[in-house]
């Protein structure tokens, strides 16, 4: 994304300890075809029935729309973002990405075409 979209503004207008910052940890992996493969392999209870990578473009929607993502990972972590932040923190870093959508929205219009969402299709031995 673009370098604005990776600011800390809440830290850099002293709203946010940079502490807090630094300290927060949301893991998150995102695998390879292969990776993944091999995980299935190792546990051993599929088989494969077909891996692929694909466009993150709906098929019910033409346009990207960062605002309705946002909506739904604000309900998705906003707990979680609470609890390390606090509830005001929280409240406006939602709404301040929210804000941002047109912004995210054109950088995912400019993305969309890359693959980039892994499908697998499994089927129990």
């Amino acid at each position: 994304m673009s370098s604005s979209l990776g600011k800390q503004p809440l830290a850099t207008e002293g709203k946010l300890d940079e502490f807090l910052v630094d300290s927060f940890n949301l893991p998150m992996y995102f695998p390879s075809p292969e990776d993944m493969t091999k995980v299935v392999e190792k546990n051993g209870c599929f088989n494969i029935e077909k891996v692929e990578l694909t466009y993150p473009k709906s098929k019910l929607v033409d346009e990207a729309d960062a605002k309705a993502i946002m909506i739904n990972l604000r309900a998705i972590l906003e707990g979680v973002l609470s609890n390390h932040f606090g509830c005001k923190i929280a409240e406006e870093a939602c709404t301040r990405t929210i804000l941002k959508s047109d912004e995210i929205s054109t950088w995912m219009k400019a993305n969309y075409e890359r693959s980039c969402q892994l499908f697998i299709a499994l089927k129990r031995k």
